[in-house]
């Protein structure tokens, strides 16, 4: 084949004036598209609700209003209950102040007679969920199914051991169960833990 019949076959593939069109529209989408996305961002800006955002530190505490609607907050040690509570917006109240603790859940129970703070303990399903261990001297059959590793057999020979106890000194007692060995315990140790206990002023 000569040179001259090749050039002759490859000019023969024209574009349309539709194909041109079309091109052109492609292009100015894709340029549309990052220029919307910069002016969007730049009016409409979302600004998270105050205490939502862990840190390294924080207390995480659960707040149940009035409406029974439940939220998780994320606070500093120094934060009180009254704090927590006002700047949350949830609202001020007269009852006594106290101080945070982690993992507490705090219920806003309203009758004829005004407001009244309730205190317990995040439920076993949210504290896992959140990454917090529970407390082995606390924590129920139903709690202990939830963690994984931990079967029905496990859960009645881990309560049996702290009745026979008493109380669970310390988290290498469960080694005292047999098929609990330093490679479970290991496992179990992300998800329960042992309290300490408060010493009692005389």
């Amino acid at each position: 084949m000569m040179l001259s019949d090749w050039k002759r076959k490859n000019n023969s593939m024209t574009v349309s004036a539709s194909q041109i069109k079309g091109l052109i529209a492609i292009c100015i989408t894709l340029a549309i598209i990052p220029l919307f996305s910069f002016f969007y961002r730049l009016f409409i800006s979302y600004k998270a609700p105050l205490f939502t955002d862990q840190f390294n530190g924080s207390l995480v505490i659960e707040v149940v209003d009035k409406n029974q609607i439940s939220e998780i907050y994320f606070v500093s040690p120094e934060t009180s209950a009254h704090q927590l509570l006002e700047k949350a917006g949830i609202g001020e109240f007269s009852a006594k102040d106290f101080r945070l603790d982690d993992g507490m859940k705090i219920t806003i129970d309203s009758d004829s007679r005004g407001d009244d703070i309730i205190v317990a303990k995040i439920e076993a399903d949210k504290r896992l969920a959140l990454g917090m261990p529970l407390d082995i001297n606390k924590v129920n059959e139903d709690a202990l199914l939830l963690i994984s590793g931990i079967g029905e057999v496990t859960a009645k020979k881990i309560l049996d051991l702290r009745s026979k106890l008493g109380r669970f000194r310390n988290i290498e007692q469960l080694m005292e169960i047999k098929g609990i060995k330093e490679k479970k315990l290991a496992k179990f140790r992300k998800y329960l833990y042992v309290e300490k206990q408060k010493k009692s002023q005389a």
